[in-house]
């Protein structure tokens, strides 16, 4: 066990035992965090996945009005404080993903958008939240993220409280209003710390923030405007978003810059340099085929079809493999996901 899994496990031992000594007045102290924790289980017949709800923002506007956070270990500093009453100390990290990502109208004239999360190992959470201002949501974080580790489950009591984190390292989701919203791994490098008198948000918290507060792709780069973002885990991203109306972009961040590209599909390079090998081979046959997919349709795939053009990006060997796939329907609010390669069982949930 690492240096680093040892001090999680003693921390979450010692918060444990605090609780257990406060017994009674837990229900006080924590009563919000129960609640989430509560609501935390493992989706039947599924495989190391997991739901969770929250019927709150959980502190997120108390974030945003602080200053936000310019990186993993201040947003941390901020959980550790909610979350535990700061007797214990969390650690949050963003390892990024390679993903793809493809946008389309089906033939009733909905829109249907398709992610592939591809990373090496995942324990998914689900998170259903809906804060009191703001739309509901559906996002998906990979409690990994959390706990460094692939073999923590969100399952004993001291892992459930770990669990609320998530709702602060989304890796995609859509809300109510059909905005939806991907974190993507930039394998060329070149998200420059920008240090503005704007407040801060690290690159999973930005999108904690659009799926709260958002309705269009429009809005959406209008909020994302008014923040200085910091790239989480020590890599660079990009942010694809879509939105109800078929609105379609990549939201990149070239030379200090913020650069919005209108695209329906993405994958690990900066499509502003105009550069595609710059992102490496893989990243480069997965854009092609979606875009060979996209225009070979005109631009029109139903839920199965971006489904299945998902199944021909999917990463089924190698360090990094495709841990999960989700198809959202905008219009109708339809949540399909897909893991582990696993394209015949689905779970879908509709808001």
């Amino acid at each position: 066990m690492s240096n680093k899994r040892k001090k999680l496990w003693k921390g979450l031992v010692l918060f444990t035992a605090v609780l257990v000594v406060l017994a009674g007045g837990a229900g006080v102290l924590f009563g919000e965090e129960l609640k989430i924790t509560s609501s935390i289980r493992r989706l039947s017949g599924a495989d190391r996945v997991y739901y969770m709800e929250a019927y709150t923002d959980y502190h997120f506007e108390e974030f945003l009005e602080a200053g936000g956070a310019d990186s993993d270990k201040e947003v941390s500093a901020f959980l550790t404080k909610c979350i535990s009453k700061g007797f214990y100390q969390m650690e949050v990290t963003n390892e990024g993903p390679a993903c793809s990502v493809i946008s389309a109208l089906d033939g009733a004239g909905s829109h249907v958008w398709g992610r592939n999360f591809d990373w090496d190992g995942s324990v998914p959470i689900i998170v259903k939240c809906t804060p009191k201002d703001g739309y509901a949501s559906v996002s998906t974080c990979d409690f990994k993220n959390i706990t460094d580790s692939a073999e923590i489950v969100p399952e004993q009591f001291a892992y459930k409280m770990l669990a609320i984190a998530a709702l602060y390292v989304p890796m995609d989701g859509m809300n109510e209003a059909g905005l939806c919203v991907a974190d993507l791994e930039v394998n060329e490098g070149g998200m420059i710390a920008v240090d503005t008198d704007k407040p801060d948000l690290t690159v999973t918290t930005a999108i904690r923030l659009l799926l709260n507060r958002a309705a269009t792709v429009e809005e959406a780069v209008a909020l994302l405007g008014q923040y200085d973002l910091h790239a989480s885990g020590g890599i660079s991203h990009h942010l694809a978003i879509s939105d109800a109306s078929g609105a379609s972009v990549s939201v990149e961040f070239v030379d200090g810059e913020m650069v919005v590209v209108d695209t329906n599909c993405v994958t690990n390079f900066n499509l502003a340099n105009g550069d595609p090998a710059a992102g490496g081979e893989s990243a480069q046959q997965r854009y092609f085929k979606l875009c060979e997919i996209y225009e070979g349709a005109r631009g029109t795939l139903t839920a199965e079809a971006v489904k299945q053009a998902l199944s021909q990006v999917a990463k089924t060997e190698g360090e990094w493999w495709t841990q999960w796939s989700i198809v959202y329907q905008q219009d109708t609010k339809t949540v399909s996901y897909y893991f582990y390669g696993k394209y015949d069982d689905g779970i879908q949930i509709t808001m």
